[in-house]
This record gives structure tokens, C-alpha cells and sequence, in this order.
């Protein structure tokens, strides 16, 4: 191994004697090639067990900086998931009336029956939009939202269930903002970062956009992915218009153009200390703001079983956040978070009292846990 490489695997930042297992796994990634650079962290009954981060910004071998921030893809998701938590804790959101009821537009095309705990859980039957969408549109989010209100169902919602990539974003946050009269990103700044140094936001500041480490390396992958490309590549299925309008790649939130909007199904921007302490909080930590009960009605499970989009394995959700299951086990049963597009990962686990996030700049299209997610997880389990 060159000077270079053995600079580069390894690890800055700290981490607590009992969690010392997370720090070789780390570097171990680093050193097999497994991530360019990346950041790590958890939390452990609300303190900060580990900060990890090391290895490249980019291909030249500039040094990842302690600072790096990441489009967090569908990692995002989660984040909107507690920020729709908080509405429910407060009583803004009833997730067991219509979507009709604080977006009146909605009902359209049949859809006036749709609950919001359905529309929450990918069984509104609107996994993708069904007219021509550009990149550029999606930063249009009048127009977004408008499109999806007056369109027709895929499948009788309800029924069935299909991941809704970039749509579940504005469905969900229009149900946030006709509640709140605010979108999701100022209410993530305003109820989770107003007293503390969270790095996250779901529409960026342009001051920030040094900071952020783009994706270097979207190779494609042999294994369970492939079922799911061959359907993302064939007209007509559900995957491939979730996945092709716009056409969602690894490198689509690399543009800089689309980390100001607010799309909060894929382009928050986050460091993986922020998110491990905003699910943190969730559990048991500093910046506790939803009650217990509310984080069990959101993690409790709304379906599980085949997706109409994911074609290759079932999948399991609660309101908005994904849950353990063979697709991505987190810690096991009880987990709650959501993965992103090329191997971010960010839950929380009650039971254990762990909140951890992971955030790296190599993506891994094959949409089960990689290697280097085991060797994290494993090793936060063994600590417990």
C-alpha cells in the first residue's frame, strides 16, 4: 500500500473504547477500496459514541474534509418523516383524515378518499409524474404539486404499494405546508436546528455548496440489483417511470443547480454527525421534540410485502420511514430511517437507544446492504 493509501484509509475523529469496533470497520472500508471517503456517526443513549470520517473528497486524493457535507438522496425521506412526526406530535397532522382535508386539490381523479397515512406509506398510487418531467422542473414546486393533484391513481390507492422515488417528496410536503403554512426545510430549521449546530437542510444555503462532496463513483454492481435495472429499463413498468422522468442516476443531485429547491424526497444536505443527532433526538437524546408514543404510531408498520416500483425484494415501511427488513436490517426489528440512492444510511433503533448515520462518496447501485454497511453495523451491534 502506498504512503498516500495508508494516509487516506485512514480514520480522523473519535470514538468512545466501547464502540472501538466501528473505527476498524471504517478504516477497513477505506482500505479495501470499498468507500473513496466517507463519515460515520452514532449516537449511544444520546451522546456521541463515534465522529468518524477519512479517505478522498474526489479522485485526485484531495483529503475528505471533517466539514463534508452530502446529498443525502432518499436519506432525506427520513428526515421529512420526523419533521411530518412533529406535525402529528402536535397535533397539526391527524394522518387518519383525507389528504383532502388540508389539500382540497387533491381529491381529484379519485383520489379524495386517500388518508394521509396512506399517502405517507407509497399507497396513493402515484410512484412517478405522468407527464414529461426535466431535471430543471423539479425545482418548480407549484408546478410539481399541481401535476400530482390532478393526476390519476397508477393502482386503486390503498390497496397496493409502490416507492414513490421523488414524488413522495412534495406529496408529503404539501400535506406539511397546507398544515403548517411551511415547508419542510424551514421546519426542520426551526423546530430541530434553531438552538443547535445541526448541518442539515433540505434546500441548502449557496455558502454551503464548498462544502458538499459529490458522488466520484457510481459503478454498477453484479448481483440482486440487476432485476431491478432490467425494470427500470423496460416501458411501461412503474419502475421505469419512477426512475426515468426525470432519469435518476447517482449523479443527478451532483449539480449544484439542485441543492437550493426544496425536494425533500432526494436533495437534503446533511453531515453524518447532524443526521445521527437529529435521530438522536428522536429516541432520547439532546434534541428530544417528539413524544414516545408518536415515534411508535410512525414506526409502526403500514405495509410490507411486493413493491409495485422496488421489483426485487418486498419492502417494509411505516410513515414515510423505512423499517428493518431483508432489503436494509438496520439494527433489526424496531429500526426506522431510510437508506439513499448509493449506500447512505441514517436510523434510529429505541431499543438500543442508537442513532447512527452513514454517508459516502463511492455509490453502490445494488440496493442491498454492501459490505461495508455489515462491517459498520455489525460492529455497532457487537458493542452493545
Amino acid at each position: 500500500m502506498s504512503t498516500m493509501h495508508k494516509a487516506m484509509a485512514t480514520a480522523s475523529g473519535y470514538t468512545s473504547p466501547r464502540f472501538s469496533g466501528v473505527h476498524d470497520a471504517f478504516e477497513s472500508n477505506l482500505r479495501n477500496g470499498d468507500d473513496i471517503g466517507a463519515s460515520v456517526a452514532v449516537y449511544h443513549h444520546g451522546e456521541l459514541v463515534v465522529d468518524l470520517w477519512g479517505g478522498a473528497r474526489d479522485t485526485s486524493g484531495t483529503p475528505y474534509p471533517e466539514d463534508a457535507l452530502h446529498v443525502g438522496y432518499s436519506v432525506t425521506k427520513g428526515v421529512m418523516g420526523v419533521v411530518l412526526a412533529s406535525l402529528v406530535d402536535t397535533g397539526e397532522v391527524d394522518l387518519d383524515v383525507p389528504v383532502s382535508a388540508y389539500w382540497p386539490e387533491f381529491g381529484a381523479a379519485g383520489k379524495d378518499g386517500v388518508l394521509v397515512r396512506e399517502l405517507a406509506s407509497h399507497r396513493a398510487g402515484l410512484p412517478a409524474f405522468d407527464e414529461p418531467v426535466t431535471k430543471a422542473d423539479l425545482a418548480d414546486w407549484d408546478a410539481c404539486v399541481r401535476r400530482l393533484a390532478r393526476q390519476e391513481p397508477a393502482w386503486y390507492p390503498g390497496i397496493r404499494h409502490g416507492y414513490h422515488a421523488l414524488t413522495l417528496g412534495y406529496l408529503v410536503g404539501e400535506v406539511t405546508r397546507r398544515a403548517s403554512g411551511k415547508r419542510v426545510g424551514a421546519l426542520l430549521r426551526e423546530r430541530f436546528a434553531q438552538d443547535s449546530d445541526l448541518q442539515a437542510w433540505i434546500g441548502l444555503p449557496t455558502e454551503h455548496n464548498g462544502r458538499v462532496v459529490t458522488y466520484q463513483d457510481a459503478s454498477p454492481t453484479p448481483g440482486i440489483g440487476a432485476l431491478l435495472a432490467r425494470s427500470a429499463e423496460t416501458a411501461g413498468t412503474p419502475t421505469h417511470a419512477a426512475f426515468n422522468n426525470p432519469v435518476i442516476t447517482a449523479e443527478l443531485f451532483n449539480d449544484p443547480a439542485l441543492w437550493r429547491p426544496e425536494i425533500p424526497a432526494a436533495n437534503g444536505v446533511f453531515d453524518a454527525r447532524s443526521l445521527a443527532r437529529l435521530y438522536s433526538g428522536v429516541v432520547d437524546g439532546p434534541l428530544r421534540a417528539i413524544s414516545p408514543t408518536t415515534v411508535d404510531r410512525v414506526r409502526r408498520q403500514q405495509v410490507h410485502g411486493p413493491d409495485e416500483v422496488l421489483v426485487d425484494q418486498p419492502t417494509r415501511f411505516g410513515t414515510v420511514f423505512g423499517l428493518s427488513s431483508p432489503r436494509q436490517p438496520m439494527l433489526g426489528p424496531g429500526s426506522f430511517g431510510h437508506d439513499g440512492l448509493g449506500g447512505h444510511l441514517a436510523f434510529a433503533h429505541p431499543e438500543s437507544g442508537i442513532a447512527f448515520a452513514f454517508l459516502t462518496n463511492r455509490a453502490i447501485p445494488d440496493p442491498t446492504p454492501h459490505t461495508r454497511l455489515w462491517r459498520l453495523l455489525s460492529a455497532v451491534a457487537a458493542a452493545l
